[in-house]
């Protein structure tokens, strides 16, 4: 079409050129033929590359403030790596916000992996982001971490030039380039609100997504499994969230005895009042911690009443471990800059914790609000309702009392 100009995406390849410099240079050449421009940048910390890139290791050891000549003559690796992972981040930045990165594609073995994956989450979410690696097919979660990174099986080694590697190789990078058609950037159409949830504790956010529906919301939900956790606060810290329903704070049981929904941060209930960010927190799953053949049951919990959810099984959470909650609970509601709310289920806080059920406790449940009630700041309210954390008629609350923040917050006067 006459006078269509149209400005071409751009793909970083990622990968150790003086190792991978063929495989790199395949790549680049697959996503040219499709209408990309190919970035080239070199993670490699050894021997000369074997393709010509366009972001050179010294320039990304500077940029972390490394000296490239001393790095490559003390064969230092772990601090070579170091600086491959922080200098990365800065240029791979730099380049987004030129708009010249609309899409990562990385290869490598463990090492390479590791540098490229820490690359990629610095980066938003939304980023097309892909690698191609050795490790694929095993336990990617420090690979992963929260961001939306695709993890390519290589199979085979990425060593040796073969027809296999380089269909392997054509085929990531047709996928990349195929995702990068699509906006590298999440669209805010109606507005957001996140809802944690988990196995033994699904309906409230099954109840709450047609009440948050009807007052114009959209339900995100975020599985409390330690990862769920910490990807919402950072899509809350990306700006993607209008406000909380935290209704499986979960999390902090598992994490107490390395459960299977352990792995959360120090930041884990934090980044809501850190921008001011709507939040309503009910106890969902706290009444338990959740073992499996995996995540082994530490013998401290011997003879603890216990429910079978399937291959794992939930121990409950006593008056000592309720009192713990409470206070980490508190303290973090205490520094909310927003406004928060804490809604209490009198009947039970997950499908094990309800009448005739076998962790079913609702005395032990209530030395967690006195507790609390103890320690939280008056502008925080606790109320306590007559239900169980699964009845529609508790999230229809809970979507009401967010509702009401939400927009108390959109009409309040901005101060410069």
């Amino acid at each position: 079409m006459k006078g269509d100009v149209r400005v071409k995406k751009h793909l970083l390849i990622i990968a150790t050129l003086d190792t991978k410099g063929r495989e790199a240079k395949h790549i680049k050449d697959c996503v040219r033929k499709l209408g990309v421009v190919p970035v080239v940048m070199d993670i490699g910390t050894l021997g000369d590359p074997l393709t010509k890139a366009n972001i050179s290791r010294h320039e990304i050891a500077r940029s972390a403030g490394y000296n490239p000549d001393e790095l490559m003559q003390k064969r230092d690796r772990a601090r070579a790596v170091s600086a491959m992972q922080e200098g990365g981040v800065i240029i791979a930045r730099r380049l987004l916000q030129k708009g010249m990165l609309n899409g990562v594609l990385g290869i490598g073995g463990g090492t390479g992996t590791g540098i490229v994956t820490h690359i990629m989450r610095s980066l938003p979410f939304g980023i097309p982001k892909v690698v191609v690696s050795t490790v694929a097919s095993r336990d990617v979660r420090e690979y992963v971490g929260t961001k939306d990174i695709v993890m390519f099986h290589s199979v085979a080694d990425i060593l040796g030039s073969n027809e296999f590697i380089r269909h392997i190789l054509a085929q990531a990078a047709h996928a990349v380039c195929g995702m990068m058609q699509a906006s590298d950037t999440v669209k805010k159409a109606k507005p957001m609100v996140g809802v944690t949830a988990y196995g033994v504790s699904p309906f409230f956010a099954l109840n709450a997504e047609p009440f948050l529906a009807k007052r114009g919301y959209e339900m995100i939900g975020f599985h409390a499994n330690g990862v769920g956790g910490m990807a919402m606060e950072e899509m809350i810290g990306q700006g993607l969230l209008v406000g909380i329903l935290e209704s499986t704070p979960h999390e902090l049981a598992d994490e107490m005895y390395r459960g299977y929904c352990s792995g959360i941060g120090p930041k884990r209930f934090e980044t809501a009042g850190e921008m001011g960010i709507p939040l309503l927190l009910a106890p969902g799953g706290l009444d338990n911690a959740v073992f499996s053949p995996y995540y082994p049951m530490p013998d401290k919990l011997l003879g603890r009443k216990q429910y079978t959810h399937d291959v794992r099984f939930c121990v409950r959470m006593e008056k000592q471990e309720m009192i713990e909650f409470a206070r980490i609970i508190g303290e973090k509601l205490n520094k909310f800059r927003g406004p928060a709310h804490v809604l209490i289920p009198q009947r039970g806080w997950s499908e094990a914790d309800k009448p005739g059920a076998e962790l079913y406790d609702p005395d032990t449940d209530m030395v967690f609000v006195d507790e609390l009630k103890k320690i939280l700041r008056p502008e925080v309210p606790i109320e306590l309702m007559n239900a169980h954390i699964s009845d529609p008629a508790f999230a229809e609350r809970a979507v009401e009392l967010l509702d009401g923040m939400v927009k108390n917050r959109r009409q309040a006067p901005k101060i410069f």
